[in-house]
């Protein structure tokens, strides 16, 4: 009756008012001290908050837990930017790109693989043979696999380029590659699968061994800062070893040594094959071109998803903003530091190279370096500048607010002092304020210096263009403990 006290609840009345405020919310409900929402979503709202869910949000937010929106940039970060220009809204996907680029990778494509096969090979002989191969001098570690011999089509593909390296300059020589490989037809998913398992014994065994520091670092001619940092963060991993971040970290680091030399024939294969008179005999420096194409086409697969599995703990490790978490996440992105700045370096090195191999062909050079560079400039802005920022703002290494507790172990005492460190994250963080101790923090000002030597040759070869890259990364990152300018 039209006096009642009650109101009549139907599921057609409910559905009536779907997307809009609930008429017959209870009074308890609407007292201001009630949490939570109050009856279904607006339409408007559900359909952004599944493109949100769809798609993720970005890492600012994830690390605040606050809510995201579908735009890029979000509003949180929108706000963010009004203080802070230099910040861009990103997510660590959007690190991948620049961190793995495509012209220096496409050739192991899988349509472009079968393409040089075809080109390349008349056929593989019947019988395979043991190889073990090796990617320096001072490693304990080879690669097993057996593999076959060939009939070339070309000549080419019986040729391989080898840089060496000197003091203050690059030499590149051509010299003749033995006629082995693997032949896939067939049975390449199988196949695939064993040269991963080998591949991750292959690098596991590197990472753990003790000349690791000195032989990822070999080339490098004017610091000793990357063989310092790796030589701490693989005993940190070492005494720590519930830390599989600081371990993935640093088998991504040898997975990149790995694809930017050549794996060469190991003095016991070279002799097992010397009576086909197939394999050169002349140096030790033996490198079979196809065979090394096939195994880095698949670690360059596995190298993409280690790391997208180390952004992926980064993810779980830093949300919670737990100091325990630190010292593992500060490891990490040291060698990510590191891994950067080897990307610079290979990139730039691929383009000079390929310039030089297509002048002394009398060919018109195929590449224009100032793209390489443009992309160097990128990928210091946003996965360097981008994540440090974010690593910094996380942990309130430089908060003056009232309400922020820092945490900087590195600078501060009383962070260091607060038990929050396991014995190994204690002893890194010791070794680490040694860089930035006045006395010592000399090279790393030198290191960062933007650019550390002019770098707008159109061909620097035969300079070493590791000079313009290596160290300035992880310098600037650890100085940024110390004063916040250094990374923008």
């Amino acid at each position: 009756s039209s006096s009642s006290q009650f109101l009549i609840v139907t599921p057609d009345s409910v559905h009536a008012h779907a997307g809009r405020p609930n008429p017959y919310e209870c009074f308890e409900a609407t007292r201001p001290s009630q949490k939570g929402r109050k009856g279904p979503l607006l339409d408007k709202t559900k359909e952004n908050a599944l493109q949100v869910r769809r798609v993720g949000a970005c890492f600012c937010c994830h690390a605040r837990k606050v809510r995201c929106d579908k735009e890029r940039p979000c509003r949180n970060c929108q706000k963010l930017m009004a203080q802070v220009p230099q910040v861009i809204c990103w997510q660590f996907q959007d690190f991948l790109p620049v961190l793995f680029p495509t012209f220096i990778r496409s050739h192991f494509r899988k349509e472009e693989m079968t393409k040089f096969i075809a080109d390349n090979i008349a056929g593989f002989a019947d019988n395979p043979c043991e190889i073990e191969l090796f990617s320096g001098a001072a490693w304990n570690s080879t690669f097993r696999i057996r593999a076959k011999f060939f009939t070339p089509k070309t000549k080419d593909v019986m040729r391989h380029w080898h840089m060496q390296i000197g003091r203050n300059s690059v030499d590149l020589q051509e010299r003749r590659a033995p006629p082995i490989g693997l032949e896939m037809d067939g049975g390449a998913p199988a196949q695939r699968d064993e040269i991963r398992k080998k591949a991750r014994e292959y690098i596991a065994s590197i990472i753990q061994e003790p000349k690791y520091a000195e032989q990822v670092t070999d080339s490098l001619r004017h610091t000793d800062l990357p063989r310092k940092i790796l030589k701490i963060v693989q005993r940190y991993a070492q005494r720590s070893p519930d830390q599989p971040i600081v371990k993935r970290a640093l088998s991504i680091y040898a997975m990149h040594y790995v694809m930017t030399r050549h794996l060469c024939l190991t003095q016991q294969s070279l002799v097992s094959l010397r009576g086909n008179n197939l394999v050169p005999q002349d140096n030790p420096w033996v490198t079979p071109r196809v065979l090394n194409r096939q195994l880095k086409s698949v670690i360059d697969e596995m190298l993409l998803r280690e790391m997208q599995l180390l952004f992926e703990a980064f993810s779980k490790s830093l949300k919670p903003k737990s100091r325990k978490e630190w010292a593992p996440c500060l490891a990490a992105f040291l060698v990510l530091c590191l891994f950067m700045e080897a990307v610079e370096t290979a990139s730039d090195t691929f383009v000079m190279s390929q310039n030089e191999i297509d002048l002394r062909g009398r060919r018109t050079p195929q590449w224009k370096r100032l793209a390489v560079l443009e992309q160097n400039r990128e990928l210091e802005n946003l996965p360097f500048k981008q994540f440090a920022h974010q690593f910094h703002q996380i942990y309130a290494t430089h908060s003056k607010e009232a309400n922020a507790k820092s945490f900087n172990p590195l600078v501060d005492e009383a962070s260091l002092q607060q038990a929050e460190l396991d014995t190994g994250a204690v002893e890194m963080v010791f070794h680490l304020r040694q860089f930035i101790t006045d006395k010592n923090r000399d090279e790393l000002d030198f290191l960062c210096a933007d650019p550390i030597l002019p770098n707008q040759e159109d061909h620097p070869y035969p300079r070493d263009i590791a000079y313009n890259y290596t160290g300035r990364l992880v310098a600037k990152f650890l100085l940024s403990f110390t004063d916040e300018k250094y990374i923008f």
